[in-house]
């Protein structure tokens, strides 16, 4: 959860800046040792999922403490995903969901809602606050699957959210744990 944290600290700082653009092209994505994707699947030593498809204009960036992240510079907005395996509380979606927005201030939460993700009950969040005193509008996602917890997020500023978050709920969709 913390690594999801310092991702959505790092797209905020980045996204409050003039050099978001010049940033997703500088660090375009190359695989760590924590995992690859090759296609739509990710795998790590500790899982494997599928993603979904994201329209022209997603690039994947790099981002240090996540699985994958994509950037679409049109509409200065991110998509990322992350697992966290070996768990061992009996945690809450609600609860796990929580840790995701933590350095967000004069949050609110706008909606929460139950979905159904590769047959496992998730709970999406939509938040509105600010980061470093600019306003962001964001989307978490969160599913537990065996002994992981896969968190998705989208974010960007709220005048542009909505011009995103149909790749986001699409991309959500077709989310599938492979091992």
């Amino acid at each position: 959860m913390k690594k999801l944290s310092v991702a959505l600290f790092l797209f905020v700082a980045l996204f409050s800046s003039c050099s978001i653009v010049r940033f997703a092209r500088l660090y375009a994505s190359a695989d760590d040792q924590n995992g690859k994707l090759i296609g739509r699947v990710y795998e790590s030593r500790l899982t494997s999922y599928e993603i979904g498809a994201l329209s022209d204009g997603w690039n994947r960036i790099k981002i240090e403490g996540g699985d994958i992240a994509f950037f679409n510079s049109k509409i200065s907005a991110t998509i990322t995903v992350n697992s966290t395996c070996n768990q061992k509380g009996k945690y809450s979606l609600k609860a796990l969901s929580e840790p995701l927005v933590i350095g967000i201030t004069d949050k609110q939460t706008l909606e929460r809602n139950e979905l159904t993700i590769d047959g496992q009950k998730a709970l999406e969040s939509i938040y509105l606050g600010r980061l470093d005193n600019t306003s962001i509008k964001l989307s978490t996602v969160v599913l537990k699957k065996g002994d992981c917890v896969y968190d998705l997020t989208y974010a960007s500023s709220p005048d542009n959210f909505d011009l995103g978050f149909g790749d986001f709920k699409e991309f959500i969709s077709k989310f599938r744990v492979i091992k």
